[in-house]
């Protein structure tokens, strides 16, 4: 159970770095933005991952299937994002309370998405949501430190590198959650 939660829970992380890269760049100290963070990473995929638990019970290879398809999308916008040069962290303040939840609803919207093929999956939602909270809340941390200390143009690489990680782990947990519906032998994620 462990490796399946890492497999979902690894990549929000490499995401969450690339962001937090950014801020550090751009000056922001790690608590509130790590707060932030942790907060809004573990109750967006709630939501997706009791979704996906309800659909799952029911109709378990559609939203398996399903949970596959919106992981894979998820990877194919992170990548036309980095391409496109679009910096999620550019556009966040935490400046007030209004601009903090802001920020945690923007950087959290994947993770909204994310949830379904987790609850798809039959992950345990304390274990998980403990996990993506505590992930969240260490990545950003660190992910801001480590921003403030790197150059501009070092920062942006180490950025976009995680991101590039994020998205590609994304599509290869998509492609592999699908396959699994077709592949009876592959082994259960």
């Amino acid at each position: 159970m462990i490796f399946k939660i890492a497999a979902f829970v690894i990549p929000l992380g490499f995401d969450t770095f690339s962001v937090a890269i950014m801020l550090g760049l751009h000056g922001n100290r790690p608590f509130r933005p790590a707060l932030t963070f942790a907060f809004f990473e573990a109750v967006m995929p709630l939501v997706g991952l009791l979704l996906g638990r309800l659909v799952g019970a029911r109709f378990e290879t559609s939203a398996a299937l399903l949970g596959g398809v919106a992981l894979f999308g998820v990877a194919v916008c992170m990548l036309k994002e980095i391409l496109e040069g679009e910096g999620k962290a550019s556009k966040h303040a935490f400046t007030s309370l209004r601009t903090t939840a802001l920020a945690g609803f923007g950087i959290s919207m994947d993770e909204l998405v994310i949830g379904f093929p987790m609850g798809a999956s039959g992950l345990p939602i304390p274990e998980t949501i403990a996990a993506i909270a505590l992930q969240a809340f260490i990545v950003t941390y660190v992910g801001i430190v480590a921003g403030a200390r790197f150059g501009a143009a070092l920062g942006r690489r180490a950025s976009k590198m995680a991101a590039v990680v994020a998205a590609v782990a994304f599509g290869v947990l998509g492609i592999y959650l699908i396959a699994q519906r077709f592949v009876p032998t592959l082994p259960e994620i």
